[in-house]
């Protein structure tokens, strides 16, 4: 069994929120998330994570009170991934290069982000 300790981005500026769509085995909306390496802080792998998959600067506002995990298989190996979420502010007017894991970006009102996210959608509804 593997344990995954990852971190999630609610990235806004003012009223609007980023979101990424996934593509690969599992295509959807999302926000920018990945694992936490080894040597860097919490912080540190969101900020990361958001440079890598988004190209944007940024900073975290607060870490969330909300603490998610699941299991998954992947390969046929039992995955357990523990979720931590942030809430991070960076300036929409920044030009946005995906990674090759995401097709496309939006950056979307509340309401839309609840309309389009699969996943997270109840800690975005309570944090925001």
């Amino acid at each position: 069994m593997a344990v995954i300790h990852a971190v999630v981005g609610i990235v806004h500026d003012r009223d609007h929120f980023l979101l990424l769509k996934k593509q690969g085995k599992w295509v959807g909306w999302q926000f920018p998330q990945g694992a936490h390496e080894a040597g860097e802080t919490q912080e540190e792998a969101v900020l990361r994570e958001i440079k890598e998959e988004t190209g944007l600067d940024a900073a975290v506002e607060q870490v969330l009170p909300f603490k998610r995990d699941y299991w998954f298989t992947e390969s046929g190996e039992r995955i357990h991934k523990y979720l931590t979420y942030f809430l991070v502010k960076a300036d929409m007017t920044q030009d946005i290069h995906l990674s090759r894991e995401h097709s496309a970006f939006a950056w979307c009102t509340r309401e839309q982000v609840l309309q389009r996210l699969m996943y997270n959608k109840d800690v975005f509804a309570e944090a925001i």
